[in-house]
């Protein structure tokens, strides 16, 4: 069996060295090459603002500019949001925060599908390198849709270090992998365990309230394929697309799951136009859907 890293030792592999990281250079060229444009032509332009705004904004505080998302991971679709991860060589101001949601307005203000969901978080190199805070820190973050930055965890992570290492696309600065070392799946399987069980508490406790986000017809069907995707990770130690990981749940989980799973796919389609996450989810659904999740809780719990 490989050897899985421990927190420590991911640490002591990934802390930056002297030489070891080629940073980023004054007008270094923006990397587009393998940013699709079909679904979304403006997507492009999107990012080379984006860039542009955070080089402006950060000068040389800034070390990279990275995908995360499904841009990244693969199977980018036209309901797929943008994902960023901008690392930085410190901590930012309050003088960097208000001109870098300034410039998120302004992109905002572009009106394209790409510009208006943007999302993702401003991290450190301290915060980067920390296993300690992982889950913990929080970190300047850019919902879907948002033009206000505001503190969260959401990508303080150890699935999102896996993805800026693995399939990270670097739009500049250096590559993911040379920004960290292997990532401790032994962390990122916990991490994962953990969330199955905050989802199913949080989803047990809305599934009868008012409209709320778990009972609508979004977070229904996202949570379905969210614990499908986890269920993956904990059984490859890899992260993987929403349609890879509906694909591989019909073909791995229990026949019985197969069409709820493939119900939650079709309902993914058009979350794009926010309509579905004002309407409640059908009852018969959420009632499955908790059901499934309790199966989550224990197929994670099997080691």
């Amino acid at each position: 069996m490989a050897h899985e890293l421990s927190r420590q030792e991911y640490e002591k592999i990934s802390a930056p060295k002297t030489n070891r990281l080629s940073y980023r250079t004054t007008h270094e060229p923006l990397r587009l090459e393998n940013i699709p444009s079909v679904l979304y032509p403006e997507l492009p332009s999107v990012l080379s603002e984006f860039v542009a705004g955070v080089e402006n904004e950060l000068a040389e505080s800034l070390v990279g500019a990275y995908l995360v998302g499904s841009l990244a991971t693969g199977d980018f679709d036209l309901d797929s949001d943008v994902d960023f991860l901008v690392v930085i060589k410190g901590e930012l101001t309050d003088e960097a925060v208000r001109s870098l949601q300034a410039m998120h307005v302004r992109i905002h203000g572009l009106g394209c599908y790409p510009a208006q969901h943007l999302e993702g978080s401003y991290i450190s190199l301290g915060l980067l390198y920390q296993s300690e805070v992982v889950g913990v820190q929080p970190l300047w973050y850019l919902d879907n849709g948002s033009t206000t930055l505001e503190r969260s965890v959401h990508d303080n992570k150890w699935h999102v270090r896996w993805v800026l290492r693995e399939r990270g696309i670097a739009l500049v600065g250096p590559t993911g992998m040379s920004l960290l070392g292997p990532i401790p799946v032994d962390a990122m399987r916990a991490e994962v365990v953990a969330t199955i069980h905050r989802v199913a508490d949080d989803f047990a406790a809305e599934i009868d309230r008012p409209l709320t986000y778990y009972n609508s017809r979004f977070g229904q069907s996202f949570t379905v394929l969210s614990c499908c995707r986890m269920l993956q990770t904990l059984q490859t130690g890899t992260v993987q697309s929403k349609l890879a990981g509906m694909k591989w749940a019909k073909r791995t989980l229990e026949p019985a799951w197969s069409g709820l799973i493939q119900r939650a796919w079709e309902e993914r389609e058009g979350v794009r136009h926010c309509v579905k996450i004002r309407q409640l989810a059908d009852p018969r659904a959420l009632r499955e859907t908790l059901e499934f999740i309790c199966y989550a809780v224990r197929e994670s719990e099997r080691g």
